[in-house]
């Protein structure tokens, strides 16, 4: 029981700092420190602090494709599923937002090295928009730039609040989202 909540001391920790500060910039000492550690204790559960933030993106990962997933298989039609789809997004940021916006803004230093298996969110989008295509719910387009753009009106209203922009929870905003994205989803 004391390692797991030493564990989530010391994630809760480094979320924060890898926010604030980037990964590179926060040290496994102010880690330890900001969860009221020795900095020794940090590997007893990561071999770096590399590992750590690794660990933790990844985890947002999996929770946001496996949202997804779901979100879209629960659903029937395009609209449907494209409204599914925004609240799984919002479901993942509202439910622990320090560690979605760590995967906001990490995504370009983690992703580029991790081998995607075709059931990460945007790939999931792809498939969803393939099949729609296929039965003639939505305009001929290249899916993966369709995906791109849809996701991109979650992400980018995802990146606004995590500057500080607006302060309301993600879901609040879920049909206006939805909207943009059947925009994009319908334009031709």
């Amino acid at each position: 029981m004391q390692t797991q909540s030493m564990k989530t001391r010391i994630d809760a920790a480094a979320i924060e700092l890898f926010v604030h500060m980037g990964v590179d910039a926060s040290t496994t000492k102010l880690i330890a420190k900001a969860a009221g550690i020795s900095e020794g204790a940090i590997y007893r559960h990561y071999r770096s602090k590399d590992e750590l933030a690794l660990t933790l993106f990844m985890g947002v990962h999996r929770r946001l494709s496996t949202l997804v997933e779901e979100a879209a298989a629960g659903a029937h039609g395009i609209r449907a599923k494209a409204a599914a789809i925004v609240r799984a997004y919002c479901q993942a940021a509202d439910e622990d937002w320090p560690k979605f916006t760590f995967h906001l803004l990490s995504i370009h230093r983690f992703l580029p090295f991790y081998q995607e298996d075709g059931r990460d969110p945007v790939s999931m989008v792809e498939k969803v928009l393939k099949l729609a295509m296929i039965e003639a719910e939505v305009p001929p387009a290249d899916p993966r730039v369709l995906a791109s753009m849809a996701i991109g009106v979650i992400v980018q209203t995802a990146q606004n609040k995590a500057y500080g922009r607006f302060n309301s929870p993600m879901s609040a905003h879920a049909a206006l989202m939805t909207a943009g994205v059947e925009a994009v989803l319908f334009a031709r």
